[in-house]
């Protein structure tokens, strides 16, 4: 299984969201990962928010035999309380920092919504493929794919499943 996609996220009149998928679109930021095959691991009662998800993947992945120092893909699959998300609403080719960033940033709630989230966690790649605060990045996308952006804050419902990979990737 290759996580990768190409999304366009249009902002529109009215603070709504239009997701597009398109191999015509662009991409501001891009890594992946190819995972042959998934290990499931249930996530515990007390992993809930993201700083939670932060700390609970790599003694996951160290406790599955993986080494938790090295880049790592993950997946989260159920149906979370409630997810903040932003998207990036860029409109031209100007100068991009961190600034911009924040600025052109719109921002939704989602509650009670069944989702995949897709993440990378990395202890050395803050403000590279991770944010600058954080060792995951993580992004989300419905099952009908009518929803999805960058997870800034989340609350993690019962029976979320951890998926990583079977083996180093």
């Amino acid at each position: 299984m290759r996580i990768a996609a190409r999304r366009l996220h249009e902002l529109h009149l009215g603070g709504t969201l239009k997701v597009t998928q398109s191999f015509e679109t662009g991409v501001p930021f891009f890594v992946w990962a190819e995972v042959q095959q998934w290990r499931q691991v249930r996530i515990p009662a007390e992993v809930r928010s993201f700083e939670d998800l932060e700390s609970f993947v790599p003694k996951a992945a160290a406790a599955a035999g993986l080494d938790a120092e090295k880049p790592l893909p993950f997946l989260v699959s159920g149906r979370e309380q409630l997810i903040e998300f932003h998207i990036v609403n860029r409109i031209g080719d100007g100068p991009h920092d961190m600034a911009t960033h924040k600025k052109i940033q719109a921002t939704f709630e989602l509650e009670k919504a069944e989702m995949t989230i897709v993440g990378f966690h990395s202890t050395k790649h803050r403000g590279v493929f991770t944010p600058g605060d954080s060792n995951i990045h993580i992004h989300f996308q419905t099952p009908d794919n009518t929803k999805s952006g960058h997870i800034q804050k989340l609350q993690l419902g019962d029976g979320a499943t951890l998926s990583l990979p079977a083996s180093t990737v």
